[in-house]
């Protein structure tokens, strides 16, 4: 723009100092002329008029505000100079047309076209009016003459106006292609370059004389252009480029600064064959990091989005996303409606609440990270079926207008959650041995090898039960109920709580079974046969681990001792059994086996009473024996009395058993609503308290509130009475409230030959 201004005021400058020496030729030509005519000059009226003049052109010129005023006011102000000296000066100027066409000239200069025209036509209107009132211009010359002069002084003025008016919009446009192309080079990211036929630069862009460590163009002018290019391998691209620079269209690629760089080149000729050419040099260095990043993003291993505030996805998400989330064309699709399968409403709703604390850009990013609900989401695809475990990541971006979009980062974690749960499954099994084998050291062997004894036969008879096509399949679960039971009851007594707490799992799947109406499916009772198994399969590793263990002890069995040694192990596994349901409930419990006749012990088959009584037992410590409190509060004793009483029958044909407890007794209230709510008894016999005392012992009845690993499940007195039954034993019971329960057995010593078999060491 200064440029611009200055070649203003340099072609006013030219037009002001034409207008004073054409004031100055008229002064001249006017003295030399009226001399030679022999006219005299009044010089007194004369001087004044010329100084007068003079003023007043000065005056215009540099009062005049606005240049194009000029174009007008300078020549008009020549012209009634010029005029006044024709008539008030006796001036008979025959070059009158002459002058008036340099006035016209000079307005020309102004470049003022429509002040231009005004003046030609005022001033032609005063050469007129001269011509008809027979002034002094060219006197002598007959009148048509005069108006032959006037025409082809318009004819002249005319052509001079064209002129000058093309020249003036030919020099203007190339003045202003000439600063556009200047401020292009100036603002342009581009590396352009005009050079001769030399190789010489003529211009060049502000970043090409940056390439050449100059910021001032004008420097730069007149070099070679290969002294702009630094590094060999741009010199080599350069000097190609400069040898079919006429039509050339190359890309680069070359290193700059340590920074891979890419260009695309291109040169063409001048016209007119000056040898000339336009070089010029697009860095495309963003384009093909852009290319590079999209390629990267397409093949990295990771899903990557946008996501707007209303959770929708938008495109050029990367094309691994389909492949992770099993879906095609999720453009416009909401990442809520693709995750909805896999979460709970509840999840969703917290899910969004997250979103929106994510894009109000106020929460810490550490604190957003670590309240993330999408850290491990188990991704189910309905369509497909699959099933992935993913992590998501979020971050806010401002993109276009300040919209605030959401950048989700998806990453498929399915093999790594895997490697965790099987790495924690691996820990737990090992875990899980290292506690079997502290628990097995402290297990006495012979107590162990019975417990073996016991399992083994609960795992026949489970079998033998599977292969009854007699029974009934609910039949068969009450009774395959019952041996899980006596398994699990003698594992918790010698504290084999890990092998304990699967049985109890397997017990618990049972009781679902039994509780199904209608027919169980087969997948169901399959399902229940290879859990069983598994259970069955854990008593080889009990044989491995006492196996490693014996050969880092020493044996200390008693031969000579065995018999009271069988009813000493007999009798440590009831007190254990009190013992530690009185440790897990919180109760204090004493077990009295004072009146215990070892000779009528060993007349007993060994697992049936020792089953019937680690029931018994153990349903007096969980229903009979009150907590320590409850018992202060009735005057008793904190501790509660178990006592047990093995003795033979004065006929010596019977085995009585008496298993007494002096906890709380029988809520025959609570047994008759329960006893009801099953169906298992009428309403009219509710008060029948034999009714009531029979319902005790049906599978699955029980008054307790919650179920727990020693009870509550409503098995145990069913397995008495089974097991009673196998035996011909008769068992009865008297309640009285708040003095507790007493449990009175008879089996008849012929039925001593059902003890089963002793497991082959």
């Amino acid at each position: 723009m200064a440029d611009k201004k200055a070649d203003n005021n340099k072609s006013i400058k030219i037009a002001n100092v034409s207008s004073i020496v054409m004031f100055f030729v008229i002064c001249g030509s006017y003295i030399y002329e009226t001399l030679m005519a022999r006219v005299p000059i009044n010089f007194v009226y004369i001087i004044p008029v010329m100084l007068f003049s003079l003023l007043i052109l000065s005056i215009v010129i540099r009062s005049t505000i606005n240049r194009y005023k000029l174009a007008f006011n300078v020549p008009f102000v020549l012209m009634l100079f010029c005029t006044a000296l024709v008539l008030w000066g006796s001036w008979n100027n025959s070059n009158y047309m002459l002058f008036s066409l340099a006035f016209f000239a000079i307005s020309c200069i102004y470049s003022s076209f429509g002040r231009t025209i005004a003046f030609m036509v005022i001033q032609n209107l005063a050469i007129g009016l001269l011509i008809f009132t027979n002034s002094q211009i060219n006197a002598n010359q007959p009148f048509y003459v005069m108006l032959v002069s006037w025409g082809v002084f318009i004819f002249a003025s005319i052509i001079m106006l064209i002129l000058t008016r093309s020249a003036t919009i030919l020099l203007r446009k190339a003045l202003m292609n000439q600063q556009s192309f200047m401020d292009l080079l100036d603002t342009t990211e581009n590396f352009v370059t005009m050079i001769n036929d030399q190789n010489e630069v003529l211009y060049a862009s502000k970043t090409l004389s940056q390439l050449g460590n100059t910021d001032e163009q004008s420097l730069v002018q007149g070099r070679p252009i290969l002294d702009l290019f630094p590094g060999r391998n741009l010199k080599m691209f350069a000097s190609k480029l400069l040898k079919e620079k006429d039509d050339y269209l190359e890309d680069w690629e070359f290193t700059l600064d340590g920074q891979k760089r890419y260009f695309k080149a291109a040169s063409h000729a001048m016209r007119g064959g000056s040898g000339g050419a336009l070089i010029s040099m697009y860095d495309m260095t963003h384009l093909a990091e852009r290319d590079e990043i999209a390629a990267m993003k397409d093949s990295m291993k990771i899903g990557l989005f946008f996501m707007d505030s209303n959770y929708i996805i938008q495109d050029h998400y990367s094309r691994y996303l389909e492949e992770m989330l099993s879906d095609t064309k999720l453009f416009g699709k909401t990442l809520t409606d693709v995750i909805t399968d896999s979460v709970s409403a509840n999840e969703l709703n917290s899910i969004k609440d997250y979103f929106k604390m994510i894009l109000e850009r106020t929460y810490d990013q550490d604190m957003l990270d670590d309240i993330n609900p999408l850290n491990e989401l188990h991704y189910n695809n309905k369509k497909t079926g699959e099933r992935k475990v993913f992590q998501f990541a979020f971050a806010t971006v401002e993109r276009g207008r300040g919209d605030v979009f959401i950048l989700v980062t998806v990453y498929d974690i399915t093999i790594r959650i895997e490697l965790q749960q099987k790495l924690k499954e691996e820990e737990a099994r090992r875990q899980e041995e290292m506690e079997a084998i502290f628990e097995l050291i402290n297990v006495d062997p012979k107590v162990f090898s019975n417990f073996m004894e016991d399992m083994d036969y609960e795992f026949n008879n489970i079998n033998e039960i599977q292969k009854n096509e007699v029974l009934s399949v609910h039949d068969a679960l009450v009774k395959i109920y019952q041996s899980v039971h006596a398994i699990k009851s003698n594992a918790v007594i010698l504290g084999l709580n890990v092998f304990g707490s699967k049985v109890h799992t397997l017990e618990s799947y049972i009781k679902k079974l039994r509780e199904m109406e209608g027919n169980i499916p087969f997948s169901e009772m399959l399902n229940l046969t290879m859990e069983i198994e598994k259970l069955s399969n854990e008593r080889e590793k009990f044989i491995e681990i006492i196996d490693n263990l014996k050969v880092h002890t020493k044996s200390q069995n008693d031969e000579s001792g065995e018999e009271n040694q069988n009813v000493k192990v007999l009798v440590d596994s009831f007190v254990k059994t009190a013992t530690r349901a009185a440790e897990d409930m919180g109760k204090q419990i004493k077990l009295n086996t004072n009146e215990i006749d070892p000779k009528a012990v060993e007349k007993c088959p060994r697992r049936i009473i020792k089953e019937i009584l680690i029931q018994l037992i153990r349903n007096s410590a969980v229903h009979g024996i009150e907590f320590p409190e409850e018992r202060k509060t009735k005057g008793k004793n904190e501790t509660g009395l178990v006592k047990l009483s093995v003795k033979m029958a004065d006929d010596k044909k019977h085995i009585n058993i008496k298993l007494s407890d002096d906890g709380q007794g029988l809520d025959y209230k609570k047994i008759a609503e329960r006893a009801i709510e099953r169906n298992i008894i009428k309403n009219e016999d509710a008060g029948n308290r034999e009714m009531l005392l029979k319902a005790l012992f049906t599978p699955g009845f029980s008054t307790a509130e919650t179920e727990g690993i020693h009870g509550g499940r409503g098995i145990g007195l069913n397995l008495v009475r089974d097991r009673l039954k196998e035996v011909s034993g008769t068992i009865k019971l008297r309640s009285e409230e708040d003095k507790g329960v007493v449990f009175l057995i008879s089996i008849p010593v012929s039925q001593i030959n059902l003890e089963p078999i002793r497991r082959k060491q």
